[in-house]
């Protein structure tokens, strides 16, 4: 059988893609930066990194439907590889910055590329097999592994994560280029169905906007009592939920498939929060000797993941990724060594990937949507951030005046308290929620499997 070396072209490109998008998408909250301004820009600072996460997925499905209207998969690698471009420039304008507003407007210009390269490579990818499963293991893991590359407080940045390597920048505009020259004119992306592209971008607006909304009442709950605080985040936690029921069941009637997908992304976003933002929180990414074994580990649970997602039943995957959060009860150097770590991101690329492979749609809109909600699903980031702070007694401390000892100190042994349980309860529900919904949804044929050949 001969090699079809633009199949192999696409593969890569998508795979490239997905994951420069899912690391530009990624910006978790940090309490320092390297900035110095007064308490009312920091505060606009770092409100703009939500929000501009939140725009960047709206806009990664607006780009999949308007490749989708133009039917030209040369047109999306060019505008992938445009956008590529785009966050270089910012690579390198960023050290140099030195205005804030400048900044955040660099911010929100990185997550709009990043949206445009998700949307364009979907478009351009999905209704391959191989292709579509590239962008499923370029955009889980490099949502799994992106927090590894924390940079800390010492480096100017519009990331706490930093900005995307060269290499990945530079592999992902030559194989855009490679697959927009080799593009054939008659193989176009496909049509959307009437009525599909206009149900998706509503569903879209509504999820970041709600998310966003969300995520900013538990923000503020960061001086209110315990009890207030966890009344807030349940009742937040219940609302985001309930918003994604109301969007899933639009998708389920329009696009097939599309609601199943969005549930499961949604329990992905669940069970890698607090995971991902409480090793941040305590600097444990520093214990790994590279970031790169998360991403070697991540990369292999995904691949074999999506290898096995036809084999896996939906609950087996839901239990894999509930098992993560519930993991914060053991003891802290046992839930966040080195070991712990790379274990627990295996497990979420692989349960993960099980269940997101398993359940693609085949709407190119609907797919997009999914895959942008772990980055936009900042409810959830919010609640991880409120519990960790309300598990510790509040400290003020002058800096000017202490050893720097204090910040080698070691963690408490009474790490697992009611908040840490709590926490990880309130999370494992969510992930037992998602799962009811995805087996209590109706199968149907209109899958990507069987939505489309796989014709190249």
């Amino acid at each position: 059988m001969p090699v079809d070396f633009r199949a192999i072209l696409t593969t890569l490109a998508a795979l490239a893609s997905g994951a420069l998008a899912a690391f530009a998408l990624t910006n978790p909250p940090l309490q320092d930066w390297a900035i110095v301004a007064s308490q009312s820009e920091i505060d606009r600072w770092i409100s703009s990194g939500p929000t501009s996460v939140a725009l960047g997925a709206v806009v990664a499905v607006l780009a999949c439907a308007l490749s989708q209207r133009s039917g030209s998969r040369r047109a999306a690698w060019i505008v992938v590889t445009a956008a590529t471009a785009i966050i270089a420039l910012i690579r390198v304008a960023v050290p140099d910055v030195a205005v804030l507003d400048l900044l955040i407007t660099l911010v929100v210009l990185k997550s709009v590329a990043a949206g445009v390269i998700l949307g364009c490579a979907v478009a351009a990818s999905w209704d391959r097999t191989a292709a579509r499963n590239g962008v499923l293991l370029g955009v889980i893991a490099g949502y799994l592994s992106a927090h590894a590359f924390g940079t800390g407080a010492g480096r100017m940045s519009t990331s706490a994560v930093g900005e995307p390597a060269w290499f990945l920048l530079a592999a992902t505009a030559v194989l855009a280029v490679a697959c927009a020259i080799s593009a054939q004119s008659g193989f176009r992306i496909r049509r959307p169905d009437a009525g599909e592209i206009r149900v998706a971008l509503i569903a879209v607006i509504a999820l970041a906007i709600g998310h966003r909304i969300l995520g900013s009442i538990v923000d503020r709950q960061e001086f209110a009592s315990k009890g207030t605080a966890w009344v807030v985040m349940i009742l937040c936690a219940a609302a985001a939920l309930a918003l994604t029921a109301i969007v899933a069941r639009q998708l389920g009637e329009q696009s097939g498939a599309g609601g199943k997908f969005l549930w499961a992304a949604t329990a992905l976003a669940a069970a890698s929060t607090p995971t991902l933002l409480v090793n941040g929180q305590f600097g444990q990414w520093a214990s790994l000797e590279s970031p790169w074994v998360v991403v070697l580990a991540s990369g292999v649970a995904v691949a074999l993941g999506l290898r096995l997602s036809k084999r896996i039943p939906a609950t087996v995957a839901v239990v894999i990724l509930a098992a993560v959060p519930l993991s914060e009860l053991l003891p802290f150097t046992t839930a966040h060594g080195a070991v712990s770590i790379v274990v627990k991101i295996a497990a979420l690329g692989f349960g993960g990937a099980a269940l997101l492979g398993a359940l693609a749609p085949a709407s190119l809109v609907d797919a997009t949507l999914g895959l942008a909600i772990p980055f936009a699903a900042m409810t959830f980031t919010s609640i991880t951030v409120l519990a960790y702070q309300l598990s510790w007694p509040p400290v003020r401390v002058n800096f000017a005046s202490v050893e720097p000892a204090i910040y080698t100190a070691e963690i408490p042994v009474d790490y697992v308290n009611a908040q840490t349980i709590g926490s990880a309860l309130l999370f494992v529900a969510i992930i037992a929620v998602c799962g009811a919904a995805i087996r209590r949804v109706p199968q149907n044929s209109n899958s990507a499997e069987s939505g489309v050949s796989d014709a190249h």
